[in-house]
């Protein structure tokens, strides 16, 4: 029998700010493990802070959460959530990415998150989600990048 979903949310920094390269690179990576884990999310990046929503079974999670805290670019992880959910609320897909930047240039970024977020239905975290996509947003429109 399969384990019941459960759903992680944090945040952390980058050591050091990620270039769009190696951000495509991680993503692009982490996708191929996620959809080969049975884990999928949403994460969001600014250059050099993360929100990342994961999804699957617990045992997957867990596994994914220990090698995110060993990997050298992230510190500073702070849990938003961590419970087991009914049903997966970040879509199907192995890993959804937006970057601040990137996406701002083209569309209002808050609009591309919120839209990203249609399936959420808890309140804290589009909270999580949207207030990390207004802050990003406002810090890079003055040409703020967050230490």
């Amino acid at each position: 029998m399969a384990d019941a979903l459960h759903q992680i949310v944090y945040i952390s920094r980058a050591l050091a700010p990620l270039s769009d390269d190696a951000a495509a690179a991680l993503c692009h990576a982490a996708a191929e493990r996620n959809r080969a884990a049975g884990i999928t999310g949403l994460l969001l990046h600014d250059g050099t802070r993360f929100i990342q929503a994961i999804e699957g079974e617990e045992a997957a999670l867990r596994a994914l959460m220990t090698r995110i805290a060993r990997d050298p670019r992230h510190h500073s992880i702070g849990y938003v959530s961590d419970a087991a959910i009914v049903a997966r609320e970040f879509g199907d897909w192995g890993m959804d990415y937006r970057r601040v930047e990137d996406v701002r240039a083209a569309t209002d970024f808050l609009a591309t998150v919120k839209r990203a977020l249609a399936g959420v239905e808890d309140p804290g975290l589009l909270a999580a989600f949207i207030g990390f996509a207004v802050i990003g947003r406002g810090e890079h429109r003055r040409g703020f990048v967050p230490r």
